[in-house]
């Protein structure tokens, strides 16, 4: 299953669980809010019956005469409403009660259907005289039809008047009217059918808006993963031309734009795999053409084996082994595994041994050396002592090989808050702007035919940097103010 679907099925899912979660709640509360408002509209409607118990209550002063006669209470929901009285008008005093009180007459004590009534109709729940209850000011009972698991809604019952000993405004009972948790009235039964049918149309709708919504949504996110998808499998083909084109300016934009960083940089590393086999092949094909010449002359007799011969095939396979040495360094640095001993050295000695060593060899070449440090000052770094002397040893061989003659050659040694700076200057002929953020890289060489000329592998400043990067340190080169090349190497100080 691709991503995208999974995307637009979870979108889905999720909004229809939403979308049923939230039908659910709104039925179950008009479920069950829906009697409790047909209950206030009705009672709402009761005002006569509420005034008429009013003004019984203040003449009788009490509800005592209610709870003693069921008759009575049923001629008072008679009197307020007879239509919704299961459709019976009021019934009529017995001429032999004319003139009696019937409040005072002592009766049945039932608060059942009325005695005298011998042939009942089926109850109608919906029935006022059924529904209705009277209760005193504290929610006790008073009359009515009343069961206690029955729920109701109250409406205040207030004096109006000072006929009583209670001020006006004073709640004095409470008119009950049973919730029928079932709705059998017509009229709410259509209501709530239109109801749900409204929130089934409306949860289809916003169903199908959410389907098209997460469809569009899953394109518009999932593209950026589908170019994604494109560029690795062109990398997997060894494409490094590819480049992504992702608008977004999110995540998946920022991913996209480190993708395509990436492919430059592995374009940049690929070309620079290429140009690596191909000049090592030409650095070690150079010296070995040469050998094999003077020992194919020697053997056709054209050149003849005397010392001056040996000498020279000896240096050519000094210059072959210094070669491969300094291939198998890089190559030992760039895997880790590039051993090294550190301790605390003092860096100006290292730079003064190896001055002594091509000391003759300067002097031969006529470059003068401007020392600008002292053999006594306390510099210490951590660091190997046999690679920061091939440090050393490359950077004067570097001035040595290119500097013309006569020429100069200035070291500086000084302290620079946490590091020691070390500073090689020569005199010209200098290194073109363009060539400064080339010049460290292995095999690069400013003029090639005039660096094989000198023996020149192109590996002694990448060597350099990669000394120095492993103390820690940094390196860089510059113009001269001497007119050649300037290069500055910093390593923190042994504190």
């Amino acid at each position: 299953m691709k991503l995208r679907h999974k995307f637009f099925a979870a979108i889905i899912i999720t909004s229809f669980l939403i979308i049923a979660l939230m039908v659910g709640i709104m039925q179950i509360f008009i479920y069950k809010n829906f009697a409790q408002f047909v209950n206030n509209t009705e009672l709402e409607k009761m005002d006569t019956l509420i005034e008429n118990l009013a003004a019984h209550y203040q003449e009788n002063n009490g509800w005592q005469s209610l709870n003693k006669n069921p008759l009575l209470w049923e001629n008072f929901l008679s009197q307020a409403n007879p239509d919704k009285i299961g459709g019976r008008k009021p019934r009529p005093t017995p001429p032999f009660m004319n003139g009696l009180n019937m409040s005072k007459r002592p009766l049945n004590n039932s608060h059942g259907p009325p005695p005298f009534r011998r042939h009942q109709d089926p109850i109608d729940p919906l029935d006022l005289n059924f529904r209705l209850c009277l209760f005193d000011d504290k929610k006790n009972h008073v009359a009515g039809i009343f069961n206690q698991e029955d729920r109701f809604t109250f409406r205040e019952i207030v004096i109006s008047t000072e006929k009583t000993d209670h001020p006006p405004g004073h709640i004095i009972g409470f008119l009950g009217l049973k919730i029928i948790n079932k709705i059998r009235n017509p009229l709410g039964i259509k209501y709530l059918s239109s109801q749900t049918n409204a929130f089934y149309t409306m949860g289809t709708c916003i169903l199908v808006l959410a389907a098209i919504i997460s469809y569009l949504l899953s394109r518009h996110l999932l593209a950026p993963v589908k170019e994604l998808m494109k560029g690795t499998k062109a990398l997997r083909s060894y494409d490094f031309d590819i480049d992504i084109n992702v608008t977004s300016k999110d995540e998946l934009g920022d991913l996209a734009d480190d993708f395509n960083h990436m492919t430059r940089k592995l374009k940049q590393y690929e070309r620079l795999r290429k140009n690596w086999i191909s000049d090592i092949s030409h650095e070690l094909r150079t010296p070995m053409s040469v050998l094999r010449s003077k020992l194919e002359a020697v053997q056709d007799g054209i050149r003849i084996m005397n010392p001056e011969m040996v000498d020279s095939l000896h240096s050519d396979v000094l210059r072959l082994t210094k070669l491969v040495d300094e291939l198998h360094s890089l190559s030992m640095a760039d895997s880790k595994n590039l051993s090294m001993i550190k301790m605390v050295v003092n860096p100006v000695i290292l730079v003064e041994e190896t001055l002594e060593t091509f000391r003759i060899q300067l002097e031969q070449q006529q470059i003068r050396v401007e020392k600008n440090f002292s053999k006594n000052q306390d510099i210490h770094v951590s660091g190997d002592t046999a690679h920061l002397s091939r440090l050393f040893s490359n950077l004067i061989e570097n001035s040595l090989r290119y500097t013309d003659s006569p020429g100069l050659l200035k070291i500086s040694i000084k302290k620079h808050e946490n590091n020691v700076v070390f500073i090689f200057e020569d005199s010209a002929p200098a290194v073109p702007d363009n060539s400064f953020n080339r010049i460290f890289d292995r095999l690069f060489r400013v003029d090639k035919s005039r660096s094989r000329k000198f023996g020149g592998s192109g590996l002694g400043l990448s060597i350099c940097k990669q000394i120095v990067e492993d103390h820690h340190g940094s390196i860089m080169a510059d113009l001269s103010v001497l007119g050649g090349l300037k290069i500055i190497i910093q390593l923190p100080l042994k504190i």
